[in-house]
């Protein structure tokens, strides 16, 4: 009997395990159901969602960029302290000109319109913003436009420039070129010329020594010929002394 009942109890046991987890995967099947069906609705309304850039702050959603407006009011007011009276309004990039800077340096008198108003210093700065900005960079895009519709022009003038200069140039190197044409041919002449006188000067030199030679020999001759007289006279006989 005992072990019909255990039997029995282990029977009821397998059969409730079965039970269970009959249920359990039937419930992760629909939830596997539910949450894929929630998943397509899902991208089907974010596939049906246009991105568009909003046209106000309000139109704006959850993600959207926004940027600080350039028409914030900057207040001026009459004396450097945030209890004085606000008598004006000014911009993002406005320029004013520099006054004086009050004894806290939190607020900065200016200039602008012929009037002098004062301003907090942490709402200016010294590099130009806002349309300032914008009119530096338009200026600088007029001017490489400019440039750029210029290029073909201001490249045939650099070209007519540097042409007319090499033009120039060899102009010159001509000029310089026949100068010292002309030099080398000075040179030589004057080098034949001095080769001229040199030698009549040696060939001066060789008649003076012959001459010198010549009258020499000549002054020679001249005493050998009356030294030969000299010995060829006859002389008187010496008288003799008469001894007594």
């Amino acid at each position: 009997m005992k072990s019909i009942k255990n039997i029995l109890s282990l029977t009821l046991v397998c059969s409730s395990l079965v039970l269970a987890n009959s249920a359990f995967a039937e419930d992760a099947v629909g939830s596997n159901t539910q949450a894929s069906e929630q998943s397509t609705q899902t991208d089907n309304s974010q596939a049906e969602i246009k991105v568009t850039k909003p046209a106000t702050v309000e139109e704006s959603q959850v993600g959207d960029e926004v940027y600080v407006s350039e028409a914030a009011n900057v207040w001026l007011r009459t004396c450097p302290s945030a209890n004085c009276r606000i008598v004006q309004a000014t911009h993002v990039g406005e320029k004013f000109k520099f006054i004086k800077m009050s004894d806290d340096k939190k607020f900065v008198l200016v200039e602008g319109d012929n009037k002098q108003l004062w301003m907090q210093t942490r709402d200016l700065q010294t590099e130009p913003c806002g349309k300032a900005k914008v009119e530096i960079l338009e200026g600088q895009v007029a001017k490489l436009q400019n440039d750029l519709d210029n290029y073909d022009s201001i490249v045939a003038k650099d070209y007519q420039a540097a042409k007319a200069k090499v033009e120039k140039l060899e102009k010159e190197n001509a000029v310089l070129k026949e100068q010292l044409s002309k030099q080398n041919n000075q040179l030589e002449d004057l080098d034949a010329t001095r080769r001229d006188y040199a030698d009549k000067l040696e060939t001066k030199e060789l008649d003076m020594q012959m001459r010198w030679w010549l009258q020499g020999a000549l002054i020679a001759l001249c005493g050998a010929i009356i030294g030969i007289i000299f010995v060829y006279i006859p002389r008187p006989g010496r008288k003799k002394q008469i001894r007594f």
